[in-house]
């Protein structure tokens, strides 16, 4: 634990970093700290934080810039900062004019996320498998290719095409609608008795039960936003091409947003699959009283955390408003 002046020093070394980019000279660590100390007492101190891990000087004459230990410390005790008005008024606004099944909506999230933050943001969707199934429709495309609809009772909509060795009339489907829908309850699809049905009726239950199985067990839906802003928050083209390459890898993404089921989680550089100048903050949202998912933004180590911070968690609880007070 850093004594208050130390930890002050460190605050301001933080923030400057975050603000310019650059190595931060003692002389402006003094005057952003408003300690009334001398420039001989910051530089000291810059010094013992540089020998305990929390600076580097990457030249001798240069300013020293925070690593990753001074990140965390400065997460871990950084005091809640407000969300403006403006932004507050801006999140408001955008959820009031959304009206939209689930799946759209997160997406849409996911862009406001990025634009308010201007990092790639995520949001993880809940999985089916903890959702109960809602409505079941089939439409028919053509005499062999029939489209199963599953909507969830969190407003998820999933949707399988379903192929058949057979051409299948307009009737046979409604039968096969009709069976199915017999047999939803909250626990999924039951035992579906189609014994009696015509041939390519049994073909058409037998195929959707086995994708509804496939449907409830499979993944969350994982959405991403932002990309465009990858080059302005790193200028490390390898750095770009990397987490490029994490936000295309959805089994990544479950790994980072993984965690933060309790409460907002801040994971910096190795504290996280990603490693490196990577910072991710991430809360989960709630539909009604039941956990629905999880949302985020990946951004530079030298990130706003107080804004970033505000806005993720602003988001969310306006969205957890919306889903719990309105069908989606």
């Amino acid at each position: 634990m850093l004594d208050d002046r130390k930890a002050a020093i460190l605050a301001a070394l933080v923030e400057l970093y975050i603000e310019t980019g650059a190595p931060v000279s003692s002389g402006a660590v003094l005057d952003r700290s408003r300690l009334g100390v001398s420039p001989a007492t910051v530089r000291s101190d810059l010094a013992v934080l540089e020998r305990e891990g929390y600076a580097v000087q990457p030249h001798t004459s240069a300013g020293r810039a925070p690593t990753s230990l001074a990140y965390r410390y400065y997460v871990d005790h950084l005091s809640p900062d407000d969300t403006r008005a403006a932004t507050k008024a801006q999140i408001h606004k955008f959820f009031s004019n959304v009206h939209t099944e689930l799946s759209r909506l997160l997406k849409a999230t996911s862009a406001l996320l990025a634009d308010m933050t201007h990092y790639p943001a995520v949001v993880l969707g809940p999985a089916m498998a903890a959702d109960t199934i809602k409505g079941l429709h089939l439409v028919q495309l053509s005499s062999r290719a029939i489209l199963l609809v599953l909507v969830g009772g969190t407003g998820q909509v999933r949707q399988q095409v379903i192929t058949l060795d057979q051409p299948i009339d307009s009737s046979g489907v409604d039968l096969a609608e009709e069976f199915l829908s017999g047999a939803v309850d909250d626990r999924g699809v039951g035992t579906v008795d189609a014994d009696d049905a015509p041939g390519t009726v049994r073909m058409l239950v037998d195929r959707a039960v086995r994708v509804i199985g496939d449907v409830e067990t499979d993944e969350r839906e994982v959405y991403v936003g932002g990309t465009s802003t990858l080059s302005s928050a790193w200028e490390d083209i390898g750095e770009v091409n990397r987490v490029l390459e994490v936000l295309e890898r959805e089994a990544m993404l479950l790994r980072v947003l993984a965690g933060a089921s309790a409460g907002t989680l801040i994971r910096i550089g190795e504290e996280h699959p990603i490693g490196g100048d990577v910072s991710v903050v991430a809360t989960p949202f709630s539909i009604g009283s039941a956990p629905a998912g999880t949302m985020g933004v990946i951004g530079p180590r030298r990130m706003d955390y107080r804004r970033t911070i505000s806005v993720v968690e602003e988001v969310s609880e306006v969205l957890e408003g919306l889903l719990g007070s309105a069908e989606v």
